[in-house]
């Protein structure tokens, strides 16, 4: 397959210099690569042949679908430094330049980036108004204004089919973030001084709770059958004595860093699906 797809691109490449084929005839070769998913070779088409098309309509589709095909690669800067290439020659491009750059600082966490790329949009058509609701009611969420996406969501216009599930995915999404109960590191760690294992039981984690108790208890119990028969002094009492301060410091220790990796990773879910639910509208509008 890969053979077939470089033979093409070979094949394109020749009929471009010895035809000197118009513009539209590369723009069909680069949409028929793009409809086999060659993105790698689109790109390398665009490259050859851009500095053949100097009208500023044809550098703009070329710029245009330059960053688009990193994009679908998730080469993020360049094809934000490809769609800042885009000028307004065409509406069109330099709307959805805009609309994927924004979603580019969304995956790149710059979303202040983002928010000013969607700014930029203008003369929009009315299904390029509601992506631009949902792209701003995404951002809100990524930055945790809930207020500002409770304000957007209720001027989401459910004529759009393509954009109506995502819309509601993005409110189940707010309801998740904004009621839930962030957990305290110091509680757990606090907790698991007190009882080992009771903070990993705060957070959720029973198994792990369960075995922190089980295993200090064990130690510990150890610990002070040596010190009970023979004092301080017993090699017993000293060797589990000093196995029983690790865990019970790795247990509280364990405790706090659990608390934070669980509510990272609760965060970065939401996020994860956030961008997710901006990224489908946008593909769908502009394929």
């Amino acid at each position: 397959m890969r053979i077939t797809i470089s033979l093409a691109l070979l094949i394109g490449l020749v009929f471009r210099v010895h035809s000197q084929t118009d513009f539209q005839l590369d723009y069909g070769f680069v949409k028929h690569l793009e409809s086999i998913s060659s993105y790698d070779e689109a790109s390398l088409f665009l490259e050859s042949i851009k500095d053949n098309h100097t009208s500023a309509g044809q550098q703009d589709t070329i710029s245009f679908y330059q960053g688009k095909f990193n994009y679908l690669n998730k080469n993020r800067f360049e094809s934000i430094s490809f769609f800042k290439n885009v000028g307004k020659s065409n509406l069109n491009y330099w709307n959805a330049a805009k609309f994927y750059s924004a979603l580019q600082f969304g995956y790149l966490d710059n979303h202040e980036a983002g928010i000013t790329e969607l700014s930029l949009v203008e003369n929009l058509s009315p299904e390029e108004q509601e992506l631009l609701k949902l792209e701003e009611a995404g951002f809100s969420l990524l930055t945790r204004n809930y207020t500002q996406f409770y304000q957007i969501s209720t001027s989401f216009d459910n004529e759009f089919f393509q954009f109506t599930e995502h819309q509601e995915e993005l409110s189940r999404i707010a309801r998740d973030l904004s009621t839930h109960k962030s957990k305290s590191p110091f509680l757990a760690g606090l907790f698991s001084a007190i009882v080992p294992g009771s903070g990993k039981y705060y957070i959720g984690q029973f198994g792990r709770g369960t075995m922190a108790l089980m295993s200090n208890a064990i130690f510990a119990l150890q610990a002070y059958e040596g010190y009970r028969k023979d004092g301080s002094k017993s090699p017993t009492f000293i060797v589990f004595g000093s196995i029983f301060s690790v865990f019970y410091v790795a247990n509280i220790w364990g405790s706090v860093v659990a608390v934070r990796v669980q509510e990272k990773s609760f965060y970065d879910t939401q996020d994860e699906m956030v961008v997710l639910h901006m990224h489908i509208p946008l593909r769908l509008l502009y394929k």
